[in-house]
């Protein structure tokens, strides 16, 4: 339990410090052995994470983010902001009414404080977890909202407030958790939205692309 905890409140630091004194040198080897150790890792991670993905979360996620009816706000971390915008951005090419989370306060207070039976709230949460997720699970929740939560295998305090929870692995050849197994199940996140909306997909990124076109964006 204590080797849990720990894992679970690590940082890069710690990580960093643990693996030296585990005598781990791969650091120092040649290309070759990093790359092999790459390989080998994010291969696994990725295929472990796919494998043990809940199904039925899976499903339940798609069926929100198809809903033309549901507004969809994402809201990301130190790092996993990135993924939010990732997964945000392919929202918008597919379907309307996709947003983030703005980073000012008063925007943000704005936001979270106009959730409604009809919004998703995205959440990435990964350890050394943010309690400001946790209050904004809680906000949407109190209002009726539906929580998606994309985390790590340990998993964060949102997921008490969570209608579907994706974990994955973060494991990496660095002191850095990774997010490439997190970005598979984004990826696979939007495949099975696609699927979902059927011709309406391909009507929306038409749609999205004349305008940009337009724009001089292409």
């Amino acid at each position: 339990l204590r080797g849990e905890l720990d894992e679970r409140n690590a940082s890069p630091l710690s990580l960093y410090e643990s693996a030296d004194r585990a005598g781990t040198d791969e650091r120092a080897g040649g290309d070759a052995s990093l790359l092999g150790r790459s390989s080998r890792l994010f291969s696994s991670a990725v295929a472990q994470t796919l494998t043990e993905l809940p199904s039925h979360d899976l499903e339940h996620a798609v069926t929100l983010l198809a809903d033309g009816k549901r507004r969809i706000t994402l809201a990301g971390g130190r790092f996993t902001h990135l993924l939010a915008q990732y997964l945000g951005l392919h929202l918008m090419q597919l379907r309307g009414d996709i947003r983030l989370l703005p980073a000012g306060d008063v925007e943000r207070t704005a936001v979270l404080g106009a959730l409604t039976r009809r919004d998703v709230l995205i959440v990435f949460d990964y350890r050394r977890y943010e309690q400001d997720k946790v209050t904004m699970a809680q906000l949407a929740l109190e209002q009726g909202a539906k929580v998606i939560l994309f985390t790590d295998r340990w998993l964060s305090p949102v997921s008490a407030h969570a209608e579907v929870v994706l974990p994955s692995l973060v494991t990496t050849p660095s002191p850095y958790d990774s997010f490439v197994p997190t970005l598979a199940v984004v990826e696979t996140v939007v495949a099975g939205v696609v699927a979902a909306l059927g011709d309406e997909a391909p009507v929306r990124l038409r749609h999205t692309e004349e305008i940009a076109r337009r724009m001089g964006l292409q």
